[in-house]
């Protein structure tokens, strides 16, 4: 018995040596790994790629798109967005910049503020096939989805 357990414990040794070896000829090319590279403390090193991204408002000449949380989302068409951001005052080149961040944020989260640096520009909330939008210097109004117009905003 003793004979097969050192000869069992050599093929053992010997298996775990030619493994890295093996792995490298087929293509695997296995390394070993360092604690840093998975992010053990202070070792890790600062251009990891396991970094989140930034998770504030992209800010572009001090205006941002902020989500809210909404029950409902919607998927709008660039049509639906450049629509909305010119009722609200945008600029074409401002719609251009941040037209995506305003489609992520209500597709995703479902209501959005408009920050001009601290101040609310704008509130827009998904509800069933309508936006509603309040501007501060535009006013209230409704956009409805299924037709891509503005509606009354009363009821």
């Amino acid at each position: 018995m003793r004979i097969r357990r050192e000869t069992i414990k050599g093929m053992v040794a010997i298996a775990a040596l030619l493994v890295p070896v093996v792995l490298v000829v087929i293509g695997c090319h296995a390394r070993p790994v360092e604690w840093g590279e998975l992010g053990s403390g202070g070792r890790r090193s600062a251009s990891s790629t396991f970094e989140p991204e930034s998770q504030g408002p992209r800010q572009v000449r001090g205006i941002s798109i902020v989500p809210q949380t909404n029950q409902e989302v919607a998927d709008l068409s660039s049509d639906d967005i450049v629509r909305i951001m010119r009722r609200i005052g945008f600029p074409d080149d401002l719609i251009l910049e941040l037209g995506t961040d305003l489609h992520r944020t209500l597709a995703q989260s479902g209501a959005a503020r408009v920050l001009d640096k601290r101040e609310v520009e704008a509130v827009l909330r998904v509800s069933g096939r309508y936006v509603y939008i309040t501007s501060r210097t535009r006013g209230v109004f409704i956009y409805d989805l299924s037709t891509g117009e503005f509606g009354n905003t009363t009821r």
